[in-house]
């Protein structure tokens, strides 16, 4: 009997096996075995050790706890000028929960996120549990008097195997970045859904396009006005989310969403308004520019502001008008010009039939002046028009320069951090934007102006 492709008779294998694998020498070959069958059985036994060296190390890459997180923190003074913040923040009242701003050398609150994640394997089913907190204060003030904010950002768990198709998850998500992520230099989530709920996430539809679906649930937030403001709301209302990922090839990446808030008008006396966003979001590197496009269109309890934009989300006005709407548009890239010179960059057009009218446009120009040396400037420009009965108040407008003097790892990298930063900014803004958005020292008429003096630290890690 002759072996030349593999061995048929266990009792000869387990000869093999051990003359191989464990250093004892076989009183006698077994008759009838070649080289090549010897061999054979050698790569079986080395491939099967393999397998299950490979099984383990992958075992104890997911059992383990992840450690990640954010934060920011600095201190800044006014140098000239003068307004009633004491140093930088200077934004206008727009509906996004800390104002509309362009942040460098701009964020008078130390702000933190840290976030531990469990991943592990029980009977064939993988979960991941993920626990995030925030932490919030203002670094104007001494922290031994200050009331710092803290919550719980994310407390959930998912499993990506437990369904045929897609990651199931229940509890409470950070859920801005889910296929459509957010707008650095401004601070900005788009479409901010953020809360407890239940959904599912990567759902393949084919080879190349994802659906994620979500429930969250939100409390009764939202200002009531005129005839609604006695409304009971101190009940759940719920958002229903759906985001499907589109790859079109050469044409790039195109991703539709739908945010529909279903208000529980229990009483059903005070006629409060449902709301829902549609997004489409186009990305599409042109040339040296990395770039996308947003168009977003609210109605009704949403019209207020399209996909609750902002940190926080639930920027909602349950007392609108349901036939009430309002869109945004924006582009929104990095300009990679050489190894040494990148800009990002912002436009924005938002309007509302029945609250405001926002335009912003802003630049960030950095340039790599050593290895870890970077200098950065930032010029960026808001005017906004709010509605107070139907009727336009006066205009605001704000102006912000900014110039820093950064080091990080590779200046090179626009996103490396950690970065430590030495800023100058100055702020002028006009007479309607002092009264309306308080940035005014009481008292004071006409335009007005700050120039700031900071230091700032970003990481995430």
């Amino acid at each position: 009997m002759k072996y030349n492709t593999r061995v048929n008779s266990p009792l000869l294998l387990l000869s093999m096996l051990c003359a191989t694998s464990i250093s004892v020498q076989a009183v006698e070959r077994p008759t009838g075995l070649s080289d090549e069958d010897i061999q054979y059985v050698k790569q079986l036994i080395n491939n099967e050790m393999q397998a299950q060296a490979d099984a383990k190390a992958k075992q104890a890459s997911t059992t383990g706890f992840e450690f990640s997180g954010y934060f920011r923190s600095g201190t800044q003074a006014i140098i000239g000028g003068g307004s009633k913040n004491s140093g930088s923040c200077y934004s206008l009242n727009y509906p996004k929960n800390d104002g509309v701003y362009y942040r460098l050398g701009n964020e008078c609150r130390d702000y933190s996120e840290f976030q531990l994640a469990k991943t592990q394997q029980l009977n064939g089913v993988n979960f991941k549990a993920v626990f995030m907190m925030d932490f919030a204060g203002d670094s104007r003030d001494p922290t031994a008097t200050e009331p710092w904010s803290r919550r719980s950002r994310q407390l959930y768990v998912e499993t990506d195997n437990l369904l045929d198709n897609g990651t199931l998850w229940i509890g409470r998500r950070y859920y801005y970045d889910q296929a459509l992520g957010s707008v650095h230099i401004l601070d900005y989530k788009h479409a901010q859904s953020s809360g407890n709920g239940v959904g599912v996430t990567d759902i393949r539809v084919n080879d190349t396009d994802t659906l994620h679906v979500a429930a969250i649930s939100y409390g009764g937030e939202g200002e009531l006005t005129g005839n609604k403001a006695t409304a009971e709301t101190n009940y759940q209302n719920f958002m229903a989310d759906v985001r499907y990922e589109m790859d079109v090839g050469d044409a790039g990446k195109v991703v539709f969403a739908l945010q529909n808030l279903f208000v529980n008008d229990a009483i059903n006396e005070a006629g409060l308004s449902d709301g829902r966003t549609f997004t489409v979001q186009w990305q599409k590197q042109l040339g040296m520019v990395v770039q996308k496009t947003v168009f977003q269109y609210g109605t009704g309890a949403m019209a207020l502001n399209p996909g609750s934009a902002g940190t926080d989300g639930g920027s909602f006005d349950y007392a609108a008008d349901s036939s009430a709407s309002g869109f945004r548009v924006f582009n929104n890239g990095l300009i990679d010009i050489s190894k040494k010179f990148k800009i990002d960059y912002l436009v924005m057009y938002e309007k509302s039939s029945d609250y405001h009218t926002l335009k912003s446009a802003g630049v960030r120009p950095h340039y790599a002046i050593s290895p870890h040396w970077s200098v950065l400037g930032e010029v960026g420009y808001n005017a906004y028009q709010t509605k107070t009965n139907g009727i336009e108040n006066d205009e605001q407008t704000l102006m912000k320069y900014a110039l820093a003097l950064q080091a990080t790892a590779d200046s090179t990298q626009y996103w490396s951090r950690p970065s430590l930063r030495f800023y100058l900014s100055n702020f002028d803004w006009n007479q309607a934007a002092g009264q309306q958005s308080e940035l005014s020292v009481a008292g004071h008429q006409g335009d007005e102006s700050a120039l700031v003096a900071g230091a700032q630290v970003e990481v995430w890690f």
